[in-house]
């Protein structure tokens, strides 16, 4: 679809996995970076990701790694790409007092699977959860907006803490 949105998934197991559907499922290209490659290749071969690496033009970034890469993987992502980015770690004050960025805004949804990696990805996994965004002083109200309006495309309760 030509005017598509455009988003970044970085990380893609389970939450990561299930973002991409959702997105996916709602119209939007999706481009995935992981750092196990065969995950970027399985995340594409079942249509979840329509590309593989960082789109510099996506609207918004959502950084769903191992708590200890957070920081690392959102500053590249502010780095490396010009919208919005979020995260979907559970520990925020590491990542709110490394990141004070106008285009950041520390997320956490509350949702899961007993299910692992891409296998248990699933769209709806986050309609009817909450979600909660954790903006910090220098994060923009615009972007708060803007990520809350997104997570709210998904389904899910927007909390901000």
């Amino acid at each position: 679809m030509s005017g598509s949105r455009r988003a970044n998934i970085v990380g893609l197991g389970l939450i990561g996995g299930s973002i991409a559907r959702a997105l996916t499922e709602r119209g939007w290209h999706v481009s995935g970076d992981d750092h196990d490659p065969s995950r970027c290749d399985k995340a594409q071969a079942l249509g979840l990701v329509q590309a593989i690496g960082l789109d510099p033009a996506a609207e918004i970034t959502f950084v769903a790694t191992p708590v200890l890469t957070v920081v690392d993987q959102v500053k590249r992502a502010l780095a490396e790409t010009s919208g919005l980015v979020t995260d979907v770690g559970s520990v925020k004050a590491a990542v709110v007092a490394a990141v004070d960025d106008p285009r950041f805004v520390g997320g956490h949804p509350m949702a899961g699977s007993e299910l692992e990696g891409l296998d248990g990805a699933d769209g709806s996994m986050f309609e009817g959860a909450v979600w909660v965004l954790t903006p910090s002083a220098g994060t923009a109200d615009s972007t708060f907006a803007a990520v809350a309006a997104v997570v709210a495309e998904l389904g899910a309760d927007v909390v901000a803490l």
